[in-house]
C-alpha cells in the first residue's frame, strides 16, 4: 500500500516538472518570438498589385518563404532597426558643408581603404555615416559614378565647390600610384592642420573685433540718445554754449538726422569696394595693398607661407609630380601677388633651375623660408624640411597675432575711454561755466 502510493507520488511529480517545463520552453518561445527581428517589406502579388507591410522573422531568408508562401514577389527589405538607425542619423544631420564634414570624409575613407574594403563599399559606408546631408548626397552621386565606370577623380571633379583642386588632384595621385589610402591620409592631415590653424586665427582676432564693435555702438548710442537730452536741457537756458560742447552738439545732430543717408553711403561704399575687387586691377591692387600693409601685410605674408609649404609638403609626399604640384597651388591661392611669384618658380623648376631664387627675388615669403626650399632641393628631402617649416612659421603667426591682439587691446580701451570721456566733459562744461558764472 505505502509502495503504491510512493509510485503514485512520483508520477504525480515528474507529470508537474514536464508541465513546468513545457511551460517554460512554451515562455522562452513567446519571449523569442515577441524579441523577432521585424522588417519592413515590399512584394506584389500574382496580379501585380503593389503590397507593403511589415514581417517578424527570424532572418531575412525566412521572410522571403514566408512572404514566397502566401504567393507573393519580394521586391524589397529592410530591418525595423537599420531603418529607425538611418531616420535618428538624418535627423542628426545639418544641410551645409563644413570643413569638419570633409575632414570627417577624408579620415573614414583612409581607415576603410587601409583596413581593405574596396572603393564601393568605403563610399557608401561613409556616405551613411556623415552629418552633412548635402555631402551624403554627393557622395552617394561619387558612388554612383565610380560603380558606374568613372575613376573616382572624374567623379569628385563634378562637384568642385565641394572637392577643390586640391583635393581632387590628390586623389589623381593616390589612384595613379595606387596608394589612394595613403594619399588621403596626407589630405586630412593637411585639411585638419589648415582647420586647426584658422581657428587659432579666428579665436586670436575675434575678442578684438567684438570689443571694438561694441566701442562702436556704445559711442553711437551716446551720440544718438544721450547729447540730444543735455541739448534740450541746456536750449533751455539760452546761454552761450561752450565751443568744444557746440561742436559735439552739432556732430550728434547731423548724425541723428541723417543717419539712414549714412548707414546708405557706408552700404555703398562697401558694395562699390566689392565691385572694385572683382575686377583684375582692383584684385591687383588691393592685393599688393594688403601685403604692404604694416603689421596685417607681416601676417598675410607668413600666412601665405605656411599656405605654401603645407601644400607643397602634401603634395609631394604624395608623389605628385613638382610642376604639377605647382600648378595646383597657384590655382588655390587667393592672392594674385603670390601666384605670380609662384608662376615663376614653376617656370624656373621647368627651365631645370632652383625654386628658391624667384621666392627670394620676389620678397614676398620670409627669407628663412627660400633657403630652406634651397637646401631641400639639394638634400632631396624637400617635403620633411617644408613640414618643419609649416611647424616653425604656424608658431610664429600664432605668437605674432597674439602679441598684436594683446598690443590692440589696451590701445583701442585707451582709445575708447579719450572719445568717451571727451563728450562727457563736453557734456558738463556748460555746468562748469554756470558754477563760474554764480561764484
Amino acid at each position: 500500500m505505502v509502495a503504491t502510493n510512493v509510485k503514485g507520488l512520483i508520477r504525480t511529480l515528474r507529470k508537474k516538472f514536464r508541465e513546468d517545463d513545457v511551460m517554460k520552453i512554451n515562455n522562452f518561445h513567446n519571449i523569442s518570438t515577441h524579441y523577432m527581428p521585424k522588417f519592413k517589406y515590399t512584394a506584389r502579388t500574382r496580379t501585380g498589385k503593389l503590397q507593403r507591410g511589415f514581417l517578424e522573422s527570424k532572418n531575412p531568408d525566412e521572410l522571403v518563404d514566408i512572404l514566397q508562401s502566401r504567393g507573393l514577389v519580394v521586391i524589397s527589405y529592410a530591418s525595423t532597426k537599420k531603418i529607425q538607425a538611418k531616420a535618428s542619423a538624418r535627423q542628426r544631420q545639418h544641410s551645409n558643408i563644413t570643413i569638419d564634414d570633409l575632414i570627417v570624409l577624408a579620415r573614414q575613407l583612409t581607415t576603410l581603404l587601409n583596413a581593405g574594403i574596396t572603393l564601393l563599399r568605403s563610399l557608401e559606408i561613409s556616405s551613411e555615416q556623415l552629418n552633412s546631408r548635402r555631402l551624403s548626397l554627393i557622395m552617394t552621386d561619387v558612388k554612383t559614378s565610380v560603380s558606374g565606370g568613372s575613376s573616382l577623380k572624374v567623379a569628385m571633379a563634378k562637384h568642385p565647390r565641394v572637392f577643390s583642386k586640391f583635393w581632387v588632384n590628390i586623389v589623381a595621385t593616390g589612384e595613379t600610384t595606387g596608394q589612394l589610402g595613403f594619399a588621403l591620409e596626407q589630405l586630412s592631415k593637411y585639411l585638419e592642420a589648415r582647420a586647426a590653424f584658422k581657428r587659432k586665427i579666428v579665436s586670436a582676432v575675434m575678442y578684438p573685433i567684438v570689443i571694438l564693435a561694441v566701442a562702436i555702438v556704445a559711442i553711437l548710442i551716446f551720440m544718438i540718445r544721450i547729447i540730444p537730452m543735455f541739448a534740450d536741457i541746456y536750449s533751455g537756458f539760452g546761454a552761450q554754449l561752450p565751443l568744444f560742447t557746440q561742436i559735439v552738439f552739432n556732430i550728434s545732430n547731423m548724425i541723428k538726422k541723417y543717419l539712414i543717408l549714412e548707414v546708405l553711403v557706408a552700404l555703398g561704399v562697401v558694395f562699390m569696394f566689392w565691385r572694385y575687387r572683382k575686377t583684375s586691377l582692383g584684385r591687383r591692387n588691393t592685393d599688393h595693398l594688403l601685403l604692404e600693409m604694416p603689421m596685417i601685410g607681416t601676417v598675410i605674408r607668413q600666412m601665405e607661407a605656411v599656405r605654401f609649404a603645407s601644400a607643397l609638403g602634401i603634395l609631394t609626399k604624395s608623389g605628385t609630380p613638382i610642376l604639377h604640384a605647382m600648378d595646383i597651388i597657384i590655382d588655390s591661392s587667393d592672392n594674385v601677388i603670390v601666384m605670380d611669384m609662384l608662376t615663376k618658380v614653376k617656370e624656373n623648376v621647368r627651365e631645370g633651375k632652383a625654386m628658391a631664387a624667384p621666392m627670394i627675388d620676389a620678397g614676398i615669403f620670409p627669407a628663412m623660408l627660400s633657403h630652406m626650399v634651397s637646401v631641400g632641393e639639394e638634400s632631396g628631402e624637400l617635403p620633411s624640411i617644408l613640414e618643419n617649416a609649416v611647424i616653425f612659421y604656424q608658431e610664429r603667426v600664432d605668437t605674432y597675432v597674439g602679441r598684436l591682439t594683446t598690443l590692440f587691446e589696451p590701445v583701442l580701451i585707451i582709445v575708447v575711454g579719450v572719445i568717451v570721456g571727451s563728450l562727457v566733459i563736453a557734456m558738463y562744461l556748460p555746468i562748469f561755466g554756470l558754477s563760474t558764472a554764480m561764484h
